[in-house]
């Protein structure tokens, strides 16, 4: 080998080795700019909620602005699809619940879940069935009587397909034997306003945004779709309680694109893990209704597998999935 050779070797080397040093100084100095939380359902919901409580410790903790942004449509596939294209550098994560594993199986658009990548656990959230004070029903018996006397009595306010509210408006009429009418929403926050305003009587939301109203005893809260009462309502009976085998719930966790570097990954979990278990996320959460059971990586991991699992039959036997997408 010449010395021009060996000279173009070295200087091939010593360009090698800085490239991967300002790629190992580039992690190192994680996060450098601000990190965005997308969340797939208009301000004011449950998920945006999360989103910004979440956020604010996360700036905290990680030294940096966090900025929550909403990227809706599409029943949250329009959000899902923002999280899972977005480049793998750890400055585009976001919120993630039921709604992304059904419309995975409905709308052949949306990402799968291999598209993401789990970051943390968060909580837990039962399905329920809400009804305006303003009806004077005041019991799930009451409820299911005048129902089956006259299926068009209430009509109930729930999201797109796919959302979490619109799964348990299809799994709590199967399981109390009624036909419910249903009307959609873009969202919680907007679910929340028709009920409250009686465009629709009734709802199927999960506790967190109706949680104020049904202490305040303009929303009555006819059952809870979990094995044990919810901790903020403890006086409202679960459906299993008043005989009907009802158990539906949605879940809350962070998740990124597919491909971040092991490094900005364990990093973003530490902090998301952080946040999460600070006390100002951990009592404003409690406040606003959610069932707090936090996790790193590995566990968001397995319950995203086991909710596949449990979400794929319901859907299926409610013949929500979508023919290209059925399973073999």
């Amino acid at each position: 080998m010449n010395r021009r050779h060996l000279l173009s070797s070295a200087f091939a080397l010593a360009a090698a080795a800085g490239l991967s040093g300002q790629a190992a100084l580039a992690q190192d100095a994680y996060p450098s700019e601000p990190i965005h939380i997308t969340v797939v359902w208009p301000a004011g919901g449950g998920h945006d909620l999360v989103g910004r409580l979440l956020g604010n410790e996360l700036s905290k903790v990680m030294d940096t602005p966090v900025v929550v942004d909403n990227v809706t449509g599409a029943g949250g596939t329009t959000g899902m699809r923002h999280i899972a294209d977005a480049d793998p550098d750890g400055y585009t994560i976001g919120v993630m619940g039921l709604h992304a594993i059904s419309q995975s199986f409905m709308n052949a658009n949306a990402p799968t879940m291999d598209d993401v990548d789990p970051l943390i656990y968060l909580s837990d959230e039962p399905g329920a069935l809400e009804i305006s004070a303003d009806t004077g029903i005041e019991t799930l018996d009451d409820y299911v009587a005048a129902m089956k006397d006259d299926p068009m009595a209430f009509m109930n306010g729930n999201d797109p397909q796919g959302g979490n509210s619109f799964v348990f408006a299809n799994v709590i009429p199967k399981g109390l034997g009624i036909e419910m009418m249903k009307l959609p929403y873009p969202g919680h926050a907007p679910t929340v306003t028709a009920l409250l305003t009686g465009e629709v009587q009734t709802a199927t939301l999960p506790i967190p945004p109706v949680l104020e109203h049904a202490k305040a005893g303009t929303v009555t809260v006819l059952g809870v779709a979990s094995e044990t009462r919810h901790p903020q309502l403890p006086d409202v009976p679960t459906f299993k309680e008043q005989g009907y085998d009802i158990v539906t719930g949605d879940f809350v966790m962070i998740v990124g694109p597919k491909g971040m570097p092991a490094e900005i990954k364990a990093k973003l979990e530490e902090g998301l893990l952080a946040a999460a278990g600070s006390e100002a996320f951990t009592s404003a959460a409690a406040k606003n209704g959610m069932v707090l059971r936090t996790g790193g990586s590995e566990m968001a991991a397995e319950e995203l597998a086991t909710q596949v699992e449990t979400v794929y039959p319901l859907l299926l036997e409610a013949g929500l999935v979508a023919d290209g997408l059925k399973r073999e």
